[in-house]
């Protein structure tokens, strides 16, 4: 759909249609789950295209793996179509890897693998200590290579300019270990601008949804027409459906609207959202290939209204330099979205855990509250700050 639909016909919506409320109370069990029903044809994916100019196809709708619970759910949703796995060594503490490895790897042929290592934390990046780690993460995929290998959570491509990383993945990709290179990012603002002028990745994995994103749109399009892989991940702007038992309608679910909002953009070559269970893979792939008609809008517009004091945007980082204690807000509040919105408690712990106490919110309740006042959202983030750390606290 053009701009003109996704941009004023939706800002439309937020004036009036939400004014009378749109969504439907429904009979249980009559909630689009994404189901075949008889005489139709199955769930499956509907489009394939080009990763940037890799040479490799993938699904609009291809499945994230932070999360989930068994392998089988992983091979279904390969059996429906999906070849397009994203991954990371961090994900559920390396079992993520483990689990795609056992699920896959009678068609490793067949799909393509993307995993992810963070340097952040580490002193000193020595070359052999990456090939160490990405070599391990070979033996859990049990696979030869890595069709994509991420450097986790760039948020400024200068890091990627040291030596020892790019001796150890220059070697990588010269024995065949890695096919293509790229980045993870929380600031696309800046990674994808620079990206432009440097030939590191070929795949690039940014934060986009019908809330956030929207001002890297003509980056997005520039790096595509560069031949870049694009790929859009935390597309549910914060996954707060589950809790907003208004969001119901027979026509769309939150996340298939979602989806189609991403996917409507033809710089977005796939989007990653976490198929963690049976019904996320029928109802996420369901919406392959499916136009953003005026259902998907109406459903985006109830869910900004109810969100949008609500959803802190991960790519935002207005406040921080307003932090008199350099807290770390940005991974604080979203490993707080991890735990109560994702449904990741366990996880989101183990995260908020590797964070340097310097870095917490522990003086918060003593603050005078100046990443509030700079928030250009009006979210609370000092009451969101001090019950983050409640909860995530072991």
């Amino acid at each position: 759909m053009a701009n003109l639909s996704r941009r004023n016909f939706l800002t439309a919506f937020t004036s009036s249609v939400l004014g009378f409320g749109l969504a439907r109370k429904v009979k249980a069990g009559s909630k689009n789950t994404g189901i075949a029903q008889e005489g139709t044809s199955p769930i499956r994916i509907q489009k394939y295209n080009d990763l940037g100019k890799t040479g490799i196809k993938v699904p609009d709708v291809s499945c994230g793996a932070i999360s989930f619970f068994e392998p089988n759910v992983l091979r279904y949703a390969y059996d429906l179509g999906v070849t397009y796995f994203d991954t990371a060594e961090g994900y559920m503490r390396t079992k993520s890897e483990t689990f795609i490895g056992e699920a896959l790897k009678d068609v490793r042929d067949k799909v393509t693998i993307t995993t992810k290592h963070g340097y952040f934390s580490i002193k000193k990046i020595k070359k052999e200590g990456i090939i160490k780690r990405i070599e391990a993460s070979l033996m859990r995929l049990q696979s030869d290579h890595i069709d994509i290998a991420m450097v986790h959570g760039v948020s400024d491509m200068a890091f990627l300019e040291n030596e020892e990383l790019q001796a150890a993945y220059a070697q990588l990709k010269k024995q065949g270990k890695i096919r293509f290179t790229g980045f993870s990012t929380h600031n696309a603002v800046l990674t994808l601008k620079q990206a432009l002028d440097n030939d590191f990745a070929q795949v690039i994995l940014f934060i986009y949804s019908h809330m956030e994103g929207e001002e890297i749109e003509p980056l997005i399009e520039q790096a595509r027409k560069k031949g870049i892989g694009m790929v859009a991940m935390k597309i549910f702007a914060g996954g707060k459906h589950a809790n907003l038992k208004t969001l119901v309608s027979q026509e769309v679910s939150y996340p298939q609207a979602a989806i189609r909002w991403v996917i409507s953009n033809s710089n977005v070559d796939c989007c990653i959202p976490t198929m963690s269970s049976y019904s996320h893979v029928e109802e996420y792939v369901e919406a392959s290939g499916k136009p953003l008609d005026r259902a998907s809008l109406e459903m985006i517009a109830e869910y900004q209204r109810q969100t949008k004091n609500q959803y802190c945007r991960v790519s935002c980082s207005q406040c921080l330099s307003s932090c008199p204690n350099d807290v770390a807000i940005n991974d604080v509040l979203r490993y707080s979205m991890y735990f109560e919105d994702y449904g990741m408690e366990k996880d989101a712990m183990g995260y908020y855990a590797d964070i340097a106490a310097n870095k917490k919110p522990l003086n918060c309740a003593h603050c005078a509250g100046y990443c509030e006042k700079a928030c250009p959202y009006g979210l609370k983030v000092q009451d969101k700050l001090i019950h983050a750390n409640e909860i995530l606290t072991a």
